[in-house]
């Protein structure tokens, strides 16, 4: 049994009790610490110690306050933090579903920005993706789509999509749907443009959906078909260009083979021709391979600084015999200025030297052809430029004169070659140096071929 034994001394106040107290207690002893002042000594001295005593109560109101205050802060933030969190605890049971509803919230959202983020990347896909049902009705089309299609392929709902695909990309889709699985067709075909664009289309069952759809994908292929059309004619090109010199070869080994010809003279003129037959078909293997491996990439400049103005003196120098057989002058103009660049010296060379026998070939005797040295202060770079005062190319001309196998109407007469030397000066300049390569001509005046090699192509190659 417990008995009560009431309050004891060592119980605990409420906080706040004896702080309010204290203050009243400093002011009142204003007026005594006056008083017995007074019965000491004098009045003046009795109000000097009052203001001593009103001094010391002001500080001791001023901390009580202030210490009232720190208290009530933490004390209010915790009852209203207590209190909250009470109203979130009501909430919750008055309404078991709210933290489900919350869930179910983020979860919607994460699946907004799920279908966004995928939309986005179908949108970003160059070919033309769409989704169609049963019915050829358009249910999600791409952007691609309305650029290849037409501007109302992306409408929903509609047939504007499929009807401007061939009719066996319709009965693909409805054969890949009614044979479900991972069947799909493959189809080669034009638009129904004005352009006849060439398109590959791929037809595809989407699997894991309640509808039966289907998934099209259609591909411009008019940059494949063009790079097979050019391989064609590279292939065919080519192989004309060996036949020439193999079946010039076959007739004189024959006439030599049987001893058919007596002659001393004519057997040594048929061994030139040999000769001569046998080097033009290893420059043109030799060529093709160079161009193979620059176009591939396989190829690279081992760079150097290059004095143009000695290099274009010393390519001079070594066609200086076959002018002089035909009688054309040759000089060399070089500028003042340092023509100094970063190159591949026997690739300079070797563009130099075919600049210049192609101008010593379509020269007349007794013609002329200079080589220019100079810089571009602007474009910071070396320019060289080849001029003659030959035959001329006419200007229809000019836009495929740098291209593989291609010889100007009527030029062959006064000079063979291989229709690959151009071509080949144009990835040396262009491809390998980052240069430029031109040519300015009129019929019957003559022409310049030019091409410009940049002073600083290592910074220009890294930027």
């Amino acid at each position: 049994m417990q008995l009560d034994q009431g309050p004891t001394s060592n119980a605990r106040r409420p906080e706040g009790e004896g702080r309010g107290i204290t203050p009243w207690i400093a002011l009142a002893s204003i007026p005594v610490a006056a008083a017995g002042g007074y019965f000491v000594d004098s009045i003046a001295t009795g109000w000097m110690i009052a203001g001593g005593s009103a001094a010391v109560a002001f500080c001791a109101t001023m901390f009580f306050t202030s210490s009232d205050q720190d208290d009530s802060q933490p004390q209010s933030a915790a009852k209203a933090s207590a209190a909250a969190a009470a109203a979130r605890r009501a909430q919750a049971a008055a309404d078991p579903n709210a933290g489900k509803d919350a869930a179910s919230d983020v979860l919607a959202r994460a699946m907004e920005v799920r279908s966004t983020e995928r939309t986005a990347l179908l949108h970003a896909i160059t070919d033309a993706v769409l989704l169609v049902d049963s019915h050829g009705e358009t249910r999600f089309a791409n952007k691609c789509a309305s650029k290849l299609l037409g501007e109302h392929a992306t409408d929903a709902g509609t047939r504007h999509a499929i009807e401007a695909l061939p009719p066996q990309v319709m009965r693909a889709v409805q054969a890949v749907i009614e044979a479900g699985g991972s069947e799909r067709r493959r189809i080669e075909a034009e638009l129904k443009d004005s352009a006849a664009t060439p398109v590959a289309v791929l037809v595809n069952l989407v699997s894991d959906c309640p509808q039966a759809l289907a998934a099209i994908i259609v591909r411009d292929v008019r940059s494949e078909r063009e790079a097979d059309r050019m391989k064609s004619e590279f292939v065919a090109k080519a192989s004309h260009e060996l036949r020439t010199p193999l079946a010039s070869l076959r007739a004189y080994a024959e006439l030599l083979a049987d001893g058919e010809v007596e002659d001393e003279n004519q057997r040594r003129e048929f061994a030139g021709v040999i000769l001569s037959e046998t080097g033009r078909l290893s420059t043109l293997v030799d060529r093709m391979l160079d161009i193979g491996r620059i176009e591939s990439g396989l190829a690279r400049a081992n760079l150097e600084s290059v004095d143009f103005n000695d290099l274009c003196l010393r390519c001079v120098e070594e066609q200086q015999g076959e002018a002089n057989r035909r009688m054309i002058t040759m000089k060399v103009t070089r500028t003042e200025r340092a023509a100094i660049a970063a190159a591949d010296r026997p690739l300079m060379k070797q563009v130099i030297l075919n600049l210049l026998s192609n101008a010593i070939k379509y020269t007349p005797d007794g013609g002329e052809v200079s080589v220019e040295v100079d810089t571009d202060n602007l474009a910071r770079s070396v320019v060289i430029s080849v001029r003659d005062n030959g035959l001329g190319i006419p200007e229809h001309a000019i836009p495929r004169l740098f291209g593989k196998f291609y010889r100007v109407e009527n030029h062959e007469k006064f000079a063979k070659g291989t229709g690959l030397g151009l071509n080949l000066c144009r990835n040396i300049v262009e491809a390998m140096h980052g240069g430029q390569i031109g040519v300015d001509s009129k019929v019957g005046v003559g022409s310049r071929f030019w091409f410009a090699i940049p002073q600083d192509h290592a910074a220009r190659k890294a930027a």
